[in-house]
């Protein structure tokens, strides 16, 4: 005979599931636009936080990081990504917003 199971045992695992059962919603393999658009936003961020400001500078480290990421870039599609992606790198005010919120 199987001893009882108590609830509050039950609960932790629902939680888990429901969890589980909820990170394959609301996502979409990453286009080559979703990964470019993640590094343009870091792009960004990063050179507000180190407090350039000049759009030429911003265009020139774009074109540099593109291509210096560019086999990152490549392993980048096909993963999984929010389907509130833009939405999120929207919102997003640091580089840790993206990383811990949009690409969770």
């Amino acid at each position: 005979m199987r001893p009882p199971v108590r609830r509050s045992s039950l609960a932790p695992m629902a939680a888990l599931a429901a969890l589980l059962a909820s990170s394959g919603c609301h996502r979409h393999a990453a286009r080559a636009d979703d990964c470019a658009a993640v590094l343009d936003r870091l792009v960004d961020l990063e050179l507000n936080e180190s407090g350039y400001r000049d759009p030429v500078l911003r265009d020139r480290w774009r074109r540099e990081l593109a291509r210096r990421f560019s086999p990152d870039l490549a392993r980048c599609r096909g993963l999984a990504v929010r389907d509130d992606l833009a939405a999120c790198l929207t919102r997003a005010r640091t580089s840790e917003d993206v990383t811990h919120r949009c690409l969770e």
